[in-house]
């Protein structure tokens, strides 16, 4: 039973960092991308149909770790209460002023909101899985341009600068996964260290040879999968689930019923959502 949880709890915190990954990348981007005001709100427009949907992962996930995991919840709160708040701020602003922006006023909440968030994330991992906490800002916010560069290089028509800025990303982003194996705090495994770097170079070559080919779509999952692997890597980081952290039996198996709802309402939900842009453009 506590697998199943662990699992779909690793899932959940996965597919964020995979698909809201390129929302803040995007918002990173847009006012750099965009040359007036017609051209950034095309840029933004290419995101905004996902950008909910991709949040409610991280709605789920939280759902679970308090349901299924309150002592986890409780000792990352009170341990990583700085990181969390900065997400927090950071999601708040990002998702307001994607929703408010009619003009130019709101672009320095949504650029800073995806900036908030990326730091915050970056500061959060440093803090789980060891390693200096400006080395994981720095290589989540990379990480996040990237996937929002190459995202809008797929969704976008006009994607000749788009590209320049792809490409440029890929070495910020290379040296961050070698500097965060060699530069890894006591907490971290090794080999989970090692087997998530050679995860994500592995996908960071095939995004780079992918963008060449003009394979875009699968450009896009090569760097969802880079995204999603400092997630993954969480929960092999030593201590991050341990014995004892679960929920009482009865609570779990309230919870497996919720879950066998909600989860494929997600994926549907997710599913629905790129069908009808797909259609729509």
């Amino acid at each position: 039973m506590e697998g199943v949880w662990v699992a779909l709890l690793g899932l959940l915190t996965a597919g964020y960092f995979a698909l809201a990954g390129f929302d803040y990348g995007v918002g990173l981007l847009y006012r750099f991308l965009g040359r007036d005001e017609a051209e950034r709100a095309r840029v933004l427009r290419a995101m905004t149909p996902f950008f909910l949907g991709n949040e409610v992962w991280l709605v789920a996930a939280v759902g679970v770790l308090f349901g299924a995991f309150p002592r986890l919840e409780g000792e990352l709160l009170s341990e990583h209460r700085i990181a969390f708040v900065i997400v927090l701020v950071g999601l708040v602003l990002f998702t307001a002023a994607v929703q408010l922006r009619i003009g130019p006023f709101w672009d320095v909440f949504v650029v800073g909101g995806a900036l908030v968030v990326a730091v915050g994330w970056g500061v959060l991992l440093a803090d789980v899985l060891g390693g200096p906490p400006v080395l994981w800002a720095f290589g989540l916010v990379s990480l996040f341009l990237l996937h929002g560069a190459v995202f809008l290089a797929w969704r976008l028509d006009d994607r000749a600068r788009v590209l320049v800025v792809a490409r440029v990303l890929f070495a910020p982003v290379g040296l961050f996964v070698v500097a965060a194996v060699f530069l890894r705090g006591p907490v971290a495994l090794p080999a989970v260290g090692l087997a998530g770097a050679v995860v994500a170079l592995a996908g960071l070559a095939g995004a780079w040879f992918a963008l060449r080919a003009r394979a875009f779509r699968v450009a896009f999952l090569c760097t969802a999968v880079v995204c999603a692997v400092p997630a993954l890597a969480v929960f092999g980081a030593r201590g991050v689930v341990t014995p004892g952290v679960m929920s009482h039996t009865p609570t779990l198996q309230a919870l497996g019923w919720v879950a066998a709802v909600v989860l494929p309402l997600v994926l549907v939900f997710q599913w629905a959502t790129w069908r009808l842009s797909r259609a729509a453009r």
